[in-house]
């Protein structure tokens, strides 16, 4: 029997941008950008409400301090196979601030480097791999809020 290890992602839109971060060398997709997040952890079902939920603001808090308020959609998920040859599910969300108090605070250890950068910015930049593409894609195709799962 396999199990899957559980990843989450935020895209994090304020004021036009997504919030972008350069992942660390010497981890999986190294040097790339991503949306904020990580991997689900036991203790983020511990109060019995949305495991996913839980962790994704765990995770976003831990890697850019950001304490986030508002709804959170999901967006996509998708496969891949984990460096470690372990299965991963990738669960993307999506959340568009403006409750919550814009101050990016970088982990030291996690983000190396952060950016708030426009849809033709992200297209464009070198670092940008083909799957945020795709995530970004759909995201602006489905954030519209009729027919989407809405979580707070």
């Amino acid at each position: 029997m396999s199990n899957y290890l559980v990843i989450v992602e935020c895209a994090i839109e304020h004021e036009g941008k997504y919030l972008m971060i350069r992942r660390p060398e010497g981890v999986q997709a190294g040097g790339l950008l991503a949306f904020p997040g990580g991997k689900v952890d036991y203790a983020d079902g511990e109060k019995c409400s949305d495991i996913l939920i839980n962790a994704v603001k765990r995770e976003v808090y831990e890697e850019v301090g950001l304490n986030l308020l508002d709804p959170i959609r999901f967006a996509t998920s998708s496969y891949f196979i984990y460096s470690s040859d372990q299965h991963a599910l990738d669960v993307i969300f999506y959340t568009k601030l403006e409750k919550t108090k814009v101050e990016v605070t970088p982990s030291a250890r996690e983000v190396p480097e952060y950016f708030w950068l426009t849809l033709e910015q992200i297209h464009s930049h070198k670092k940008t791999p083909e799957w945020v593409e795709r995530q970004i894609a759909i995201i602006e195709r489905e954030k519209r809020p009729a027919g989407s799962l809405l979580y707070n």
